[in-house]
């Protein structure tokens, strides 16, 4: 049987014609768990960016209902005897579909973008079957938050931590704001963690669409840490999290922040990736995977690769994980590397 998947359109004509490969290559990975056996075109006779999706024999609805979660659907299609079906739209926001979109921000990283990102995440690690269960999701540089919005979506409980507190509490009055607008019942709390050096603030939201929900405990949470990257083992403690995903910085306003107390020699990214990539392995559980995008015109793909084997994370490679490397932007040829705590 055949599903056409038609993606999302993109105002940048360049970036449209990288979306197929990039929706390609997550696809495949969430076939590869869902269905093996499924085989995946391109699909032209649309004259609009689709994929075609060959199944042996019938769907079962669990790969219908994920298909709906991937980054770049804007609709799914069962084809038949030349006519199209519709099948399924994208899946329902668990707290807004608007939420990722609306915060607007130079340097912001496209909320699509950052659903792959978690997709490929998820479907790389061993919690891909909890998908829709609440999973604990953490981005160690989360700027305002869009990927803790994206997770939200999920219906998971998300953990951002960043070093700037301006981006931090933007975040925070936004989601109030949000929250309050749509009637969520929420509270606010925040507390203080000490640390060899220094502390890390910490403000939680607990939320939920219904007052029973949250009155019986039901509550999903939201966490904004003002901290650096390279302490997230000692402000979260070790095996919290299912996934880390971040999409990292690129510029040099980052280099001043991010690599204080760092020699200044070589690439600062590596540095600081050297020093904080085993606190996020020894804050993940195991079984769970850290996604990181990275603009490689700075960092390749293999030096990324090197630096998560040497703080002990299995590297995922081939296939579709050679396959996630697109234009952004004239200085910028954005990748992703996938690597998973060993079970």
């Amino acid at each position: 049987m055949r599903y056409i998947m038609l993606l999302w359109p993109h105002a940048n004509a360049r970036y449209q014609s990288e979306t197929v490969n990039l929706a390609r290559a997550e696809l495949r990975l969430m076939l590869d768990r869902l269905a093996p056996e499924a085989e995946i075109a391109a699909e032209s006779g649309l004259d609009m960016p689709a994929l075609a999706i060959d199944f042996p024999a019938a769907p079962e609805a669990q790969v219908l209902s994920a298909l709906r979660g991937h980054s770049l659907l804007y609709a799914l299609f069962e084809a038949r005897d030349g006519l199209l079906t519709p099948v399924a739209g994208r899946g329902e926001a668990r707290v807004g579909g608007d939420l990722p979109a609306i915060l607007k921000y130079k340097g912001k990283t496209n909320e699509m973008f950052l659903q792959l990102l978690v997709n490929a995440a998820l479907y790389s690690g061993a919690y891909w079957r909890d998908a829709g269960a609440r999973l604990a999701f953490f981005d160690p540089m989360c700027g305002r938050a869009t990927s803790l919005f994206v997770a939200a979506n999920l219906g998971w409980d998300a953990t951002g931590a960043d070093v700037d507190r301006n981006d931090l509490k933007e975040a925070e009055h936004f989601f109030k704001r949000y929250l309050e607008y749509h009637r969520f019942k929420h509270a606010l709390s925040r507390e203080s963690r000490t640390l060899k050096k220094g502390q890390a603030q910490v403000c939680r939201f607990e939320y939920a669409a219904d007052p029973a929900d949250f009155k019986a405990g039901q509550a999903r949470r939201l966490s904004l840490v003002n901290l650096d990257a390279t302490q997230t083992e000692a402000a979260l403690g070790k095996n919290a999290f299912h996934i880390i995903a971040c999409d990292l910085p690129y510029g040099v306003r980052h280099d001043a922040q991010l690599a204080r107390g760092t020699e200044r020699r070589g690439n600062w990214l590596e540095t600081l990736l050297t020093r904080a990539l085993p606190g996020w392995k020894a804050a993940l559980k195991a079984g769970g995977t850290v996604a990181l995008s990275f603009n490689a015109q700075n960092l390749s793909l293999a030096r990324m690769r090197a630096l998560m084997a040497d703080a002990g994370l299995e590297v995922l490679a081939g296939g579709p994980y050679d396959g996630f490397s697109h234009w952004v932007e004239q200085a910028i040829t954005r990748d992703i590397a996938i690597c998973k705590k060993p079970e």
